[in-house]
């Protein structure tokens, strides 16, 4: 039995073996096969604790319907309490409405939801069809958005004599109203005190934006609901939405998300409401419990649902604190990338800091941001090398010149973080053990191809590594590709056997046929 053979018996083989592991999950994983693409997945609890009084005791919330930003499953009263419970449309708002009938008794209300959100992201044009007569309630004034007040008529003015466009009106109504400084104000603030007190939270800043677009004849409306995050919290939120175009535009002047909704902006109502409505007198308390899902993308379940239903997957390992998501996530991913820098090397012909080394940059990179980590890395590795130069012409040994040279990069990188402290610059702070442990090595590897090919040609292989680590960086962003690796690790089986092909390739490499393009020609003539 020749080699060739034996080659392919082996490579056929774990090619198999991978395809009926993953056929065994993937067959009747296929039913769960989702299009919606949720970022962010939480399960939420409402948790209301009362004691009732003579005669009904009614309890009023607003809860979640399903529409193109957000999903809601799984919605159940799962109260012990013995009042009823039924659910209200008003409007274009639903509510869970709970009624009990018995006397000085104490009850709790327990609503549950699984939220799945998606990022929205919208662009409008440079200037509206005003054509709005379908919205003539949006503009209009009330108790908390003072429409018609001279204060609010004189500002609006101000804010849009200068603008050239639609879109410049909004900007500069909206910078005006974020630029007012934030304070956790727990009553409720009007638009005019917003002003009056230029100091105000989430419901304050809402009704202002409001009424200035209001008062420019832009339909306008406050959109109610909560931030959602891993806590119990008390807290509901409140943002802007503009019609623009029949379109409704979110703005939240609070946390700067200029016609920008985030993913886990959990949507509950429109118009200027109260979350929480319930009989006068009574003893009232309440909670949201807030629990985040590792969500899959391209299904309809969680992470750890997918993992009850079919054992053989990595998630236990999570789910039971053998392993962090992010490191699991990082040794699956290796293998990964290695193949992926092994093909850029071995078939497109870049040169780079070896096999590994670009994967844990990239690593590195997603954990700074990728802008910034790049420039970050890009100006590090480029000051050792630069003052390696001196150091050659003093005659010093290669190992304690580059302990000098690690140490200055490792004051360079702790004046950032000060700076950054001092600076409230908070990507400045952001580089953790991980990412500076990698920047480092990078610098020792780059310091040592200066030692042995000089600066030039390690510059070169620095830029192809660079190149090579945004590859990577494109690949393991990829919540789709952490996620189909941690269900399915058999295809860790699919890259041994893709590595083993690539083992064998012997043709020329990409860049050599550009290289050598000249004597192709010769060859033809």
């Amino acid at each position: 039995m020749n080699s060739t053979y034996k080659f392919r018996i082996t490579i056929l083989a774990i090619l198999i073996l991978a395809t009926i592991s993953l056929a065994f999950k993937i067959v009747p994983a296929t039913k769960y096969i989702d299009s919606f693409y949720a970022d962010d997945m939480y399960n939420v609890h409402y948790r209301y604790f009362y004691k009732t009084q003579k005669g009904n005791t009614i309890v009023k919330t607003f809860i979640p319907k399903s529409n193109d930003h957000q999903r809601i499953t799984n919605a159940k009263d799962v109260s012990d309490s013995p009042g009823s419970f039924q659910e209200l449309n008003e409007g274009n708002n639903l509510k869970g409405v709970w009624t009990s009938t018995k006397e000085n008794n104490y009850e709790d209300i327990n609503y549950q939801f699984t939220f799945e959100g998606q990022t929205k992201n919208y662009d409008f044009p440079l200037n509206f069809d005003h054509n709005r007569s379908n919205y003539d309630s949006y503009l209009e004034a009330s108790q908390y958005i003072q429409v018609n007040d001279d204060r609010i008529d004189s500002l609006a003015n101000l804010l849009s004599t200068d603008a050239i466009s639609d879109r410049q009106v909004i900007r500069n109504l909206f910078d005006f109203v974020y630029e007012i400084p934030s304070a956790p104000i727990i009553s409720l603030t009007d638009a005019i005190t917003t002003l009056e007190q230029n100091r105000a939270s989430c419901n304050g800043k809402s009704r202002l934006l409001v009424a200035l677009a209001r008062k420019l004849g832009y339909p306008s409306r406050i959109k109610g609901g909560i931030i959602l995050e891993e806590a119990n919290k008390r807290t509901s939120h409140s943002w802007t939405e503009i019609n623009i175009n029949d379109k409704w535009i979110p703005f939240d002047a609070l946390n700067n998300h200029y016609a920008h909704l985030p993913a886990n902006y959990l949507e509950l109502y429109e118009g200027d409401e109260f979350m929480i409505t319930y009989t006068s007198g009574i003893n009232f308390d309440y909670t949201y419990e807030i629990k985040k899902q590792v969500n899959i993308p391209f299904l309809g379940i969680s992470a750890d649902e997918f993992g009850k239903k079919y054992p053989i997957s990595l998630w236990g390992l999570v789910e039971n604190d053998i392993i962090n998501l992010q490191m699991l996530i990082l040794l699956l991913m290796i293998p990964i990338g290695g193949l992926l820098v092994a093909f850029l090397r071995n078939v497109v012909g870049l040169k780079t800091f070896g096999v590994f080394l670009p994967v844990l940059i990239s690593f590195s990179l997603m954990e700074i941001g990728f802008i910034k980590g790049i420039i970050s890395f890009i100006f590090l590795i480029l000051f050792v090398g630069l003052v390696t130069r001196p150091f050659n012409r003093l005659g010093l040994l290669h190992t304690p010149k580059l302990v000098i040279s690690l140490s200055l990069m490792v004051l360079v990188m702790l004046a950032g973080s000060y700076i950054g402290m001092i600076t409230n610059v908070v990507w400045l702070t952001s580089l953790s053990f991980f990412p500076t442990i990698i920047l480092t090595v990078s610098a020792e590897r780059f310091s040592t191809l200066i030692a042995e090919d000089g600066f030039q040609k390690a510059t070169a292989t620095f830029s192809q590594t660079i190149i090579s680590v945004v590859f990577c960086y494109w690949l393991l962003s990829s919540s789709i590709v952490s996620s189909v690796i941690i269900l399915f690790p058999e295809i860790l089986l699919i890259v041994i056997a893709l590595a083993m092909i690539l083992g064998r390739y012997i043709g020329l490499r990409w860049t050599e046929l550009f290289r050598f393009q000249p004597l192709f020609n010769l060859k033809n003539i």
